[in-house]
């Protein structure tokens, strides 16, 4: 009698392994699965070793052997851990692959990005205070920071300010989009360019802000210096340019001594109106010897204009001789200065 072939035998164990598989246990379908060591072999500690003689592990497979065989247990088993899954939601058990869908759209964060509709040339006057707007969408945490180009000096980050100048600071609402720079009494110093930024994972996201501080100037109507006579009206007009903002209140002072409320002298009065232009007048009745001197006009935060009074003694046609002879001298010093010039550069042409 022929021997069957071992590859034979092998199927014929398979087989047998797929159809004790396939079939439902009678206590649970869905119970654990068996332990078909005990089925095959009544010993399970020589199982192994037996198993070994029929199944050679190192040996080298012809899988054109196998072409024939029924693979429909496989396809059972998968269709029997399906239900299962199905049965037992909570399993930790999956089968491969199953429920594995593609990644649900949406899920990667959107990167910052910085509104451009702000005004980004800020003009702030000298003394007052200034407000730099920046505008961050899909943040998502990432800190904002505040950074001076003419020093690359760190001023704020998030909510925190690193400079000791108290003037500066972050302005922000909880949950808003706005991280402002707010600076107070405004410097000349502080003119410049400031850099609003966001580090990214791909780097770093920067707004430039351009802050122009104006500084307002006061200048008195006249060439310096102005004669009148005793017991005339002094007349001054001092105009304040360069101001954003008209200010309240325009400040005369005598050789440094202020004089818009003089009530020991009387006859003072001071009358300002407000403008892109504001002008202020002083006005002094009765004028006197006395009143001879410096007369300084001021705004705050504006750099102050003087003009020096003379009151002579006598009438007024000797101060205005005086005052045209003054003029006149003036004049020819100047002129020749400016003769010069013109005389330099047509040579240089």
């Amino acid at each position: 009698m022929l021997k069957p072939p071992r590859w034979l035998l092998d199927v014929a164990q398979l087989y047998l392994v797929l159809v004790l598989a396939g079939e439902p246990s009678t206590t649970d379908e869905l119970g654990p699965a068996r332990n078909f060591s005990g089925v095959l072999h009544s010993d399970p500690s020589t199982y192994l070793q037996e198993l070994a003689g029929y199944w050679p592990y190192n040996d080298t497979f012809h899988l054109s052997r196998f072409e024939e065989f029924d693979h429909t247990h496989f396809d059972d088993s998968r269709e029997g851990a399906a239900a299962a899954a199905a049965a037992d939601p909570g399993s930790t058990e999956r089968t491969p692959g199953a429920g594995l869908g593609p990644p649900p759209r949406g899920r990667a964060s959107a990167e910052p990005v910085f509104d451009n509709n702000l005004v980004t040339n800020v003009t702030a006057q000298l003394g007052g205070a200034a407000f730099l707007r920046c505008r961050v969408r899909n943040l998502g945490g990432r800190p904002v920071s505040w950074v001076r180009r003419r020093d690359w000096h760190i001023l704020t980050s998030g909510p925190l300010t690193y400079t000791n100048d108290e003037r500066f600071q972050v302005v922000h609402a909880a949950g808003g989009d706005d991280w402002d720079l707010q600076i107070k009494y405004v410097q000349k110093r502080d003119n410049g360019t400031y850099e609003c930024q966001v580090a990214t994972g791909s780097g770093t996201i920067s707004h430039y802000f351009n802050l122009h501080v104006v500084v307002p100037s006061a200048f008195i109507l006249g060439s310096g210096e102005y004669h009148i006579g005793e017991g005339s009206t002094i007349s001054l007009v001092c105009i304040i340019e360069n101001s954003p903002s008209p200010p309240q209140y325009v400040f005369w002072y005598h050789n440094e001594r202020m004089i818009n409320y003089d009530t020991s002298r009387g006859g003072v009065s001071v009358s300002t109106e407000p403008g892109p232009k504001t002008h202020s007048r002083l006005i002094i009745n009765s004028a006197t010897h006395g009143d001879s001197g410096n007369y300084t006009c001021r705004a705050s935060n504006t750099e102050a204009d003087t003009i020096y009074v003379f009151v002579s003694r006598g009438d007024n046609t000797a101060a205005i001789q005086r005052q045209e002879s003054s003029e006149a001298a003036r004049t020819r010093r100047v002129l020749p200065l400016v003769l010069l010039a013109g005389l330099g550069a047509w040579v240089t042409r």
